[in-house]
């Protein structure tokens, strides 16, 4: 209601908030008088008189959208700010820097220890270029809306949809503004098969993180076993939870599997749940090092599980790098 024109509040940890407002027009100065006015303005037209408030810290700077063309040149990638800025609406710099680096790191990983195609390499520019231009895109439509006023309603479903809600998707983590990324055009995805089957999570999708038990007994959260630079195989198997792990490892269809798994072109680790959202018992799950869904299949498979593990690789292996050679990220 006053404080300027447009003003985002996001709340923090332990009670802080930050706030941020559009410059003035004209390049006029942020002087220290003004910005305390602003501030003191905008809680009392939030709260009807202001609040007691201790100001942690300011700054002025701008905000911009920047991609670039290329992020693999040879041997050298771009990632994080090098390869990308997001402005205004587009407020999750921070997380699409670290899904850089977790997408290209196991795909570094298994070129210097294994060797691959340049395809696995490639798919880094492939999948994160589109997905963070994507974000942009969502950033550039939904910021003449909300600037707008009148036209957000009949845009987006559900008379309860408003400005606030918008925004908050893209600081909640959902939404076009801010949902994990799936790379479901991913020159890494394989072929359909008939044995594949649909399960809560679309391939390319980032997996649900359910509760998992390894061959040694542990029983973790799936997200725990990610960043280890090889793949997850996953069987949905309904009542293993309260069979003694000498059992259910040399029972049913687990002997195949484990011997499917060991078969496979990449290091892979079995794992079993008790659910999965969306899956039937005895399907399988094949999952990236970090953590988006390769495929899902109806039983043990173990031509199309070695198929699609061969895909996430990138196909037929070129010579592996020298020991004395070295990738630059930047």
């Amino acid at each position: 209601r006053t404080g300027g024109a447009e003003v985002t509040a996001r709340p923090l940890p332990d009670g802080v908030w930050r706030l941020d407002w559009l410059l003035p027009p004209r390049g006029e100065l942020v002087t220290p008088d003004a910005l305390i006015t602003r501030v003191r303005d905008t809680l009392a037209g939030w709260c009807g008189e202001t609040p007691p408030y201790e100001l942690l810290d300011t700054g002025v700077y701008t905000l911009h959208h920047r991609l670039a063309l290329r992020w693999r040149v040879d041997r050298a990638f771009l990632a994080g700010d090098a390869a990308h800025l997001l402005g205004a609406l587009g407020t999750q710099g921070l997380d699409e820097g670290l899904r850089d680096a977790e997408n290209l790191a196991w795909k570094l990983a298994q070129d210097w220890h294994h060797g691959t195609s340049d395809v696995l390499l490639d798919s880094y520019q492939a999948e994160r270029r589109a997905a963070v231009a994507a974000r942009l895109r969502a950033a550039d439509q939904s910021l003449p809306i909300l600037r707008g006023g009148g036209g957000l309603r009949t845009l987006v479903p559900g008379s309860a949809r408003e400005h606030d809600s918008l925004l908050a998707d893209g600081h909640l983590g959902c939404g076009p503004l801010g949902a994990p990324p799936s790379y479901s055009h991913s020159p890494l995805a394989p072929p359909r098969a008939e044995a594949h089957t649909s399960v809560g999570t679309p391939p390319g999708a980032p997996v649900a993180d359910v509760r998992v038990t390894a061959p040694d007994g542990t029983t973790v959260r799936l997200r725990e076993r990610l960043g280890q630079g090889h793949l997850l195989v996953v069987l949905v198997a309904p009542g293993t939870g309260v069979w003694d792990r000498r059992h259910w490892m040399t029972a049913g269809v687990m002997p195949r599997l484990a011997a499917a798994v060991d078969a496979l072109p990449m290091k892979g680790e079995l794992l079993v749940t008790e659910s999965y959202p969306g899956a039937s018992a005895h399907t399988v799950l094949l999952v990236r090092p970090d953590g988006h869904l390769v495929a899902s299949f109806g039983g043990v498979q173990p031509r199309d599980l070695f198929a699609a593990a061969d895909a996430v690789r990138g196909g037929a292996v070129r010579a592996a790098l020298r020991s004395d050679q070295t990738a630059g990220i930047n």
